[in-house]
């Protein structure tokens, strides 16, 4: 199987080997989803979809408007990008890039400093583009790339909670020094702007504040999806359905298929100023259910096999205050205590996303968006436990079929629980050619473990290796085996009053610079930097790891292994690139 993977690789390799960007209607992360909230906050269009990516339909619709109703530049912008869009069925691209990361560390006393330099080096081709099949009625997207890298893990060079930009994790061919991945995805689209259904293997994205999506992320690794979407005036719908992979429970490591996501999102529009959305999400595995294709509630549809299955649901408001201004709050919900709700107490076993802030788009300016978003997790949200067996047991290396991830990724934020953070953002856009982006974060973590009485962190250490997360993320679950919960988790929210907690900022600078524009292709210049700062850091390691004996040393001891494992960290990530197409 290595030698075919090889071989497709090298074939792809030569075919790609000419002088296409990540096309607008397979990749929900392109720019034209950020400018496309602006010119709806502003007024120029009236209704966007409401999950990333967009059918060809409803994007040339977007642009339509835009260009009857924008100003100059917007109209440059939304001619440019149809010309795009319509010109070469089929680009070509090519991308290089370089990553450095150097680090400073240091014991939380300032003493045993130690630095440490690292780099990581990648290149990826690919085949892309937009197009009708048959015009205004089917049409596709593609990014069929291969991606090579000199080191097979790219997480150590990811900042904190920052995932991927490349579907490139699992089981990569060797070529020599380097790690050769098939990046691949592609969509495709049937119907009118209004009404279209969208199949194909992408990355998705719902909700206010793009990337940062609480039941969608379209950071998040790619699906199989399906869905079908309405899109008035007064009304939007989308049902979506999608196939994620298996990991195991403790770690997020593996990969099994046969787990499932369905989502669906109804948004009303009171006044072009005021809307609400309230969305559900489900997530189960091991046999494919009918019923969570239907634009019936989850909450209900669940109950036809058992109410055995993982269901979320959320509640998005969306108010423009004043001209060109948005502010939206969303809350998400994967479980709560509705006799402790009743009482007016969230201290209890609540597990919630809340993700609140502002947008502003100036009308006429080269400053494109400004942002200010807060974001809480509450502990163990997203986070579930999957049994063996009938009777209820957790066992090492056990997969989960119920958890909010996919191949180990969170679906939803990429903060863990028991986090929250406040983020404040700037697009510049100066030249139609030059694009700046400026950030800057404070994120705080802290891990639930440590709320767990001797007790429960007893049972931990008496259980087998591999068996339970004791790390505070989003593998860390309320359940024993057996089926008996881990009663603080239970009793009480616990969110963030913990004695230790982890600290990190963030500031971010990227740009990206069209040097060229020939009729041999597009050169740009890709430039990032961010300077994270860690306290604490160590705060996410396990605290209390399974050791598999009867009778392990006491809480407290590990409680202070883990102590002493705390240090603080100085890292800058620098980025440098070029993507030339053709």
């Amino acid at each position: 199987m290595k030698v075919v993977r090889i071989l497709i690789l090298l074939v792809a390799l030569v075919l790609l080997a000419f002088p296409a960007s990540a096309q607008i209607s397979v990749d929900p992360n392109d720019d034209f989803y950020e400018y496309a909230q602006t010119w709806e906050i502003r007024g120029l269009v009236k209704t966007l979809p409401p999950v990333r990516p967009y059918s060809l339909n409803s994007i040339k619709n977007i642009l339509q408007q835009v260009i009857k109703r924008g100003n100059r530049k917007d109209v440059e912008l939304a001619v440019a990008y149809w010309n795009e869009i319509s010109g070469k069925p089929m680009r070509v691209e090519f991308e290089a890039y370089g990553k450095g990361k150097l680090t400073a560390k240091s014991r939380t006393d300032g003493t045993n400093v130690s630095t440490d330099m690292s780099k990581l080096l990648w290149g990826r081709f690919a085949l892309a583009g937009d197009g009708y099949i048959f015009p205004d009625l089917v049409s596709v997207g593609y990014d069929l790339g291969v991606l090579a890298r000199t080191k097979e893990d790219e997480i150590p060079f990811l900042p904190y909670y920052t995932n991927s930009a490349y579907d490139a994790r699992q089981d990569p061919a060797t070529l020599g020094p380097l790690y050769g991945y098939i990046d691949m995805n592609a969509a495709a689209s049937v119907g009118t702007s209004e009404f279209f259904a969208q199949a194909g293997v992408n990355r998705t994205g719902y909700g206010p504040f793009p990337k940062k999506g609480l039941a969608l992320n379209e950071t998040a690794y790619h699906s199989g999806n399906i869905s079908y979407n309405i899109v008035k005036d007064k009304f939007t719908f989308t049902q979506q359905y999608s196939a994620i992979g298996a990991t195991r429970s403790y770690d997020g490591t593996g990969l099994e298929p046969e787990k499932f996501l369905a989502f669906h999102a109804l948004e009303y529009r009171f006044t072009p100023k005021l809307s609400a959305s309230y969305y559900e999400s489900i997530v189960y595995g091991k046999r494919f259910d009918l019923s969570y294709f239907l634009p019936v509630p989850f909450m209900a549809a669940q109950g036809l096999g058992g109410n055995s299955d993982n269901t979320q649901l959320g509640l998005l408001l969306k108010y423009k205050p004043f001209p060109n201004l948005l502010w939206a709050t969303d809350l998400f919900v994967d479980d709560f205590d509705v006799n402790a709700l009743v009482k007016g107490s969230l201290d209890s076993k609540n597990r919630f996303a809340l993700q609140t802030g502002l947008i502003y788009a100036p009308e006429d300016s080269f400053c494109r968006k400004v942002s200010l978003v807060y974001t809480a997790v509450a502990p163990y949200t997203y986070s579930h436990w999957e049994y063996a067996n009938s009777k209820d047991e957790i066992v090492p290396d056990l997969y989960n079929y119920q958890n909010y991830t996919n191949n180990g990724i969170p679906i939803g934020t990429a903060y863990a629980p028991n986090s929250d953070s406040i983020e404040f953002s700037l697009d510049l856009k100066p030249t139609q050619n030059l694009r700046i982006g400026v950030g800057s974060s404070l994120m705080r973590h802290a891990n639930i473990a440590e709320s767990l009485s001797s007790e429960e962190a007893s049972e931990y250490l008496k259980s087998d290796s591999g068996t339970y997360a004791t790390d505070g993320s989003i593998f860390e679950h309320s359940m024993f085996s057996g089926g008996d919960h881990v009663e603080s988790a239970w009793s009480a929210l616990n969110f963030l009053n913990q004695e230790h907690k982890m600290y990190v900022v963030q500031a971010k600078l990227d740009a990206d610079w069209t040097i060229a524009r020939t009729a041999f292709g597009s050169f740009t210049l890709n430039l990032g930097n961010v300077f994270q700062y860690t306290h604490n850091k160590g705060v996410d390691a396990q605290l209390y790891p399974g050791t598999g004996s009867k009778t392990p040393n006491s809480p407290v001891y590990y409680r202070k292994k883990w102590e002493r494992g705390f240090r603080d960290e100085l890292a800058d990530y620098v980025f440098i690139g070029f993507t030339y197409k053709f």
